[in-house]
């Protein structure tokens, strides 16, 4: 692929993904669980975000290639590891465009409440509406995808001025700091820093950073990617984290005593389906009401387009790689992989029934995320050992540490997802690992990619300590017998044991050298 992406492209592409359905909800689940500390939950989690994106940050620099939390992963510890994560991150497409249909119909719900019952979940009409989005999201991935980019890039612009339009709007009209923390009313953290941890992954906050890493993913089509893919990282993170803020102080402002009187976590609006026109109508601020619902729902429709492309190309991809059956490569007369993206209509359609309503969905959708992310910090220091004399353009110091610490924040943020949560991804998780079995032995043993099975074991006591954790900790209906810290303590060392045993079980330096030494002369990847 041609380097066309200069760093300010690559930016405005990253900021583009952040800014979709996050900003119609996390705000209010965010003050359900941290109620004034939302704003602290902000900057923690934008904190994290950055130090788990500065080690993306080195890997793209140094390997900079198009797909990279697919096929490093690959060059450090082979196929078992490289197809695990790239289920995941399937799965998590998938997962984003089912959940921007979701934001759209109850959104939709406001005008028409017989879309979606208790807590957003959708009715029969709801599900007939779910699938009339979702099949047109397909029909035009399938027929037009130069009209999708064209018409994605018009909209990027409405999602960003809709949202700064509101809150200038509440900011005028309401903000006052005895209304932004209500002292009167409630403390300023009323479910402690359980609370605030649990908004980082609960109440949308990883969601909405969700977006910074498609600079990652398009670091082989961007120019000098060793400054543009750092610059596009950290600079969509902190628009991101500004962007939030501001949000969250518009919507605690519109908040009144009545909403809380039974405290933060039973915050009550009119209709918590559709949380901005909730606040916009008690706040008699009713003539913002057709703006909001611009951006509500064309926005995120859009959104679910991009997604939809992505989902379909990642099957596409994990077929072209031996994964999966053939069939699925079969291309439409314009060039897009049709029995993929219908395959990921039929999924993306399954998945409202588990999980009901946007809050759901999100936190589903975050575990996989944060899991997705965890592979970025073992690649990281796995390759300082493979590669010590690799051209580093940005190498961050005490690389040990650094990639702990992130891995750490990583496995944190999905364990505050909760058990409810961790244990459907455990089983998604373990349904693509049946597909690549079954996949294997279906092929002919002269044309079987090799798994590379030694180099996997460290994903077992990792994702299996985890669900355990989950399962007895203190978040999303735990058997919660853990005393004080003492699941952070267990979490830290499960990834200090797998850190280590991914280290020591990586591949041959030759033949991660290999792989790299291939890229400079494979014309997909290298300048034309």
């Amino acid at each position: 692929m041609k380097r066309t992406i200069s760093p300010l492209g690559l930016l405005l592409t990253s900021i583009s993904a952040v800014v979709g359905s996050g900003w119609l909800f996390s705000t209010y689940y965010t003050a359900r669980l941290s109620g004034p500390a939302s704003l602290l939950a902000w900057i923690i989690g934008g904190v994290f975000i950055i130090i788990v994106a500065l080690v993306f940050s080195e890997i793209c620099a140094m390997i900079p290639v198009s797909g990279s939390s697919v096929r490093i992963p690959q060059y450090t510890h082979g196929s078992v590891v490289s197809f695990l994560f790239a289920w995941m991150i399937w799965l998590s497409y998938l997962a984003l465009m089912s959940t921007e249909t979701q934001a759209v119909i109850q959104y939709a719900s406001f005008y028409f409440p017989t879309l979606t019952g208790e807590a957003g979940k959708l009715t029969g009409y709801g599900y007939l509406a779910a699938a009339a989005i979702m099949l047109l999201v397909s029909t035009i991935n399938v027929y037009s995808i130069r009209w999708l980019i064209r018409f994605n890039s018009f909209l990027t612009y409405i999602k960003i001025i809709i949202p700064i339009i509101i809150i200038a709007v509440i900011f005028y009209l309401y903000l006052e700091p005895s209304k932004v923390f209500h002292p009167a009313h409630s403390n300023f953290m009323p479910l402690g820093f359980h609370g605030v941890f649990g908004a980082l992954s609960m109440g949308g906050i990883l969601f909405a950073f969700n977006g910074f890493k498609q600079a990652a993913e398009m670091a082989g089509e961007a120019e000098k990617p060793h400054i543009s893919v750092p610059f596009a990282l950290i600079g969509s993170i902190i628009f991101c984290m500004v962007f939030y803020l501001l949000l969250q102080l518009a919507f605690n402002s519109t908040i009144l005593p009545s909403n809380i009187i039974h405290g933060w976590e039973n915050l009550t609006l009119s209709n918590d389906s559709s949380p901005f026109a909730a606040i916009l109508e008690q706040s008699n601020l009713t003539s913002l009401l057709p703006v909001l619902y611009i951006g509500a729902i064309i926005a995120p429709f859009a959104a679910g387009l991009m997604y939809c492309s992505s989902a379909g190309r990642s099957l596409f991809g994990m077929s072209k790689n031996g994964y999966l059956p053939k069939f699925i490569q079969k291309l439409s007369p314009q060039g897009n992989p049709t029995y993929a993206i219908w395959m990921n209509f039929l999924y993306g359609m399954c998945l409202f029934a588990p999980l009901p309503g946007w809050d759901k969905m999100m936190s589903f959708l975050t575990s996989l995320l944060a899991i997705t992310y965890a592979v970025g910090p073992i690649c990281l220091l796995t390759l300082r050992y493979q590669l010590p004399k690799q051209k580093r353009p940005l190498k961050l110091p005490f690389g040990a540490l650094w990639s702990m610490i992130a891995l750490y924040i990583c496995t944190l943020l999905a364990y505050f997802t909760g058990w409810d949560i961790l244990s459907k991804m455990s089983i998604a998780v373990g349904l693509g690992f049946a597909v690549l079995l079954i996949q294997h032995f279906l092929t002919k043993k002269s044309k079987r990619t090799k798994l590379n099975w030694r180099e996997a074991v460290w994903l077992w006591p990792y994702l299996i300590g985890l669900t355990i954790i989950s399962k007895i900790g203190n978040y999303g209906n735990g058997l919660d017998i853990f005393f004080s810290t003492t699941d952070y303590i267990l979490i830290a060392v499960l990834c200090v044991f797998c850190m280590f045993l991914a280290v020591k079980l990586r591949l041959p330096s030759e033949i991660t050298q290999g792989y790299i030494d291939k890229l400079h002369l494979d014309k997909e990847d290298h300048i034309a």
